[in-house]
């Protein structure tokens, strides 16, 4: 899981929504209930494609890629059966797949939610370890998280281990490359690999850090590396 940041919404979709929760919320007040056509129109195209855009074509949870082999779910983060009225309004829209939105279900815990990417920043909560992802200590709030969505599934594993696997002949020949052009080149590969939209950024972030000196600098623009300690064998 990697921090996220909302898209504005063109002025045509914020219309769009904007009626459709009001006359959903209208017709709640009045007693009356919504159509189905109503009730799903979260899921309209134009929705999910902001969505999906958002969170870089990843469940804003695992950061699987699934929009190439899935729909793809639309989440509510808080789920619509505790809070009817935000059913439609995008800021309780996601994008996420169907084993962590299964998993997660109608969890909802008014002191200790699940981590929301969109507002937390998961680096505060959340710590890679290899392949593994692990609570900070005291972090009772990651615990949940990663337990209620299963974010150490075997699968997940799996996938992880064979991402990090396919970056290790480009990190080797980045350590053993001597300064000048190529280094340079391998650098830029590896942080590409690491940009938001890579599939599990996390995981490969805390890889790059750990085996190539590579890290985020404090303006989260790209990737800093002190070239003095690295070491060039």
């Amino acid at each position: 899981m990697i921090k996220l940041t909302r898209n504005l919404p063109t002025a045509e979709l914020e219309a769009k929504v904007a009626e459709r929760v009001n006359r959903f919320n209208q017709l709640l007040d009045e007693g009356n209930e919504p159509t189905n056509a109503l009730l799903s129109a979260y899921r309209n195209p134009e929705v999910k494609e902001h969505l999906i855009a958002e969170a870089n074509g990843k469940c804003i949870y695992c950061e699987s890629k699934i929009t190439h082999v899935y729909f793809g779910d639309i989440e509510h983060l808080k789920p619509k059966a505790i809070f009817p009225r935000e059913r439609l309004d995008l800021s309780n829209l996601a994008l996420a797949c169907a084993k962590c939105n299964n998993a997660k279900s109608d969890y909802w815990d008014q002191h200790l939610p699940l981590l929301n990417p969109y507002e937390d920043d998961p680096d505060d909560h959340l710590i890679a370890l290899g392949y593994l992802i692990a609570r900070r200590p005291g972090k009772d709030r990651a615990r949940i998280t990663i337990e209620q969505l299963q974010l150490n599934r075997q699968a997940l594993l799996e996938r992880r281990k064979e991402r990090i696997e396919l970056l290790l002949p480009l990190a080797d020949q980045f350590a053993c490359a001597p300064e000048g052009p190529l280094k340079q080149l391998l650098k830029q590969e590896l942080l590409r690999q690491a940009e938001n939209n890579a599939e599990y950024a996390m995981v490969v972030r805390a890889f790059l850090k750990a085996a190539c000196n590579l890290e985020l600098d404090d303006n989260l623009i790209g990737f800093e590396i002190p070239v003095a300690e690295i070491a060039v064998k």
